[in-house]
């Protein structure tokens, strides 16, 4: 029978180590094209038609905010006991906590492309969440259950519910969303090049020792 060199398994081997150590992402970087590039084109392509896309609205939305939202609610409800301004602000944490600790599971797991999703899910969310913050004065958004505005309540315990706060504030947050995003889209990129192309590049970075 015979194997293959490039399957799952040896993404984790090369991810994890023997050891189980940190990943090396130099490695997995070299690994062969599994899935193929024509699998993953259609999800870098939409990557960056969301991308573009909430760069350029003036009220940026896509599919993606209902699955926040979900998240959103569930970081509410697990930070409830640490007092009411970690509750009001555990909407926030919770829809940033879950893409973040993907970024992290699939790069120990030597799934680099699955992880460049999830940061750019990551950037998706700052983006989502600076709309919600610049609705903070006028607040203007349909509220799940009728309820208090975040980010009205935070900004308001900080000191910061002035119109230029708020603006400012909402502003820096949508363009560490887009930056976040662009990481997201070049990385999930990389792997639509030729593995020989993508170990070219590695090597410049990580020389083999």
């Amino acid at each position: 029978m015979t194997t293959r060199s490039d399957g799952p398994e040896t993404w984790r081997k090369v991810g994890a180590g023997a050891t189980g150590q940190a990943p090396d992402l130099a490695a997995i970087g070299r690994q062969g094209d599994l899935p193929r590039a024509w699998l993953r084109a259609p999800i870098v392509l939409l990557i960056g038609w969301w991308t573009c896309s909430l760069a350029a609205a003036e009220q940026p939305t896509c599919f993606l905010d209902g699955i926040d939202l979900a998240f959103h609610e569930a970081g509410h409800i697990f930070l409830a006991p640490f007092g009411e301004t970690i509750h009001v602000l555990g909407g926030t944490l919770g829809q940033l906590a879950v893409p973040a600790l993907l970024v992290g599971y699939f790069l120990k797991r030597g799934q680099p492309f699955s992880a460049a999703f999830a940061l750019f899910w990551l950037g998706q969310n700052f983006v989502n969440i600076s709309v919600y913050m610049g609705d903070a004065r006028a607040m203007a958004l349909p509220l799940v259950g009728g309820g208090e505005h975040d980010w009205t309540n935070l900004f308001y315990t900080f000191g910061l519910l002035s119109e230029e706060s708020v603006a400012t504030v909402s502003r820096l947050t949508h363009h560490l969303g887009l930056v976040v995003m662009i990481a997201g889209f070049g990385w999930s990129a990389f792997y639509l090049l030729p593995a020989a192309v993508r170990a070219s590049v590695c090597d410049s970075i990580y020389p083999r020792s």
